[in-house]
């Protein structure tokens, strides 16, 4: 057990609870979504995930870790438990979430990165101002819009990228 206790939150408080429920939120969404109507393949949906889950946790380290250290999450200046499951289940499913309007409607390609990069915004705003889940130090939320845009805008090249190469 305590070779465990680092990884373990500090306490089991609002933002691993949090982190929880908006797990199950987003992968519910995602799964009704698809069940509704299958826009996006399986296998688009795997590559999509792990592509992000990679991602995601890159960014992360990037930008929490030495030599920028920017921000925490969580209840630990370095990662614990809940940082893998913010990696790894809830921060690849919006993204999939924004390709799969993107394809089913169409829609052009910089209006869904501005949206999604303002709703992406929007929900770190609420998860760092109401739940602790994010702790900044040299951060601003503003910055996290064009680190949204960006990873949309690469999501959408991927897709594109993924589509392209099964339609030839």
């Amino acid at each position: 057990m305590d070779l465990l206790e680092p990884l373990a939150p500090k306490n089991f408080d609002k933002n691993e609870l949090f982190v929880l429920s908006i797990l199950v939120l987003v992968w519910t969404l995602l799964y009704l979504l698809q069940k509704s109507e299958r826009v996006l393949l399986k296998s688009e949906v795997i590559a999509l995930l792990v592509f992000n889950a990679w991602f995601g946790t890159l960014g992360d380290r990037l930008l929490a870790e030495k030599p920028l250290d920017l921000y925490d999450t969580l209840d630990y200046p370095y990662g614990e438990f809940f940082d893998s499951v913010l990696q790894v289940g809830v921060y690849p499913v919006p993204v999939v979430i924004a390709i799969y309007f993107y394809r089913k409607h169409q829609m052009n390609k910089w209006l869904t990165i501005f949206i999604w990069a303002l709703i992406l915004t929007y929900l770190e705003w609420v998860s760092n101002k109401y739940f602790d889940v994010f702790h900044f130090k040299k951060w601003m939320t503003f910055y996290s819009f064009f680190f949204y845009a960006f990873a949309v805008k690469l999501n959408i090249s991927l897709f594109n990228h993924i589509i392209s190469r099964r339609n030839s």
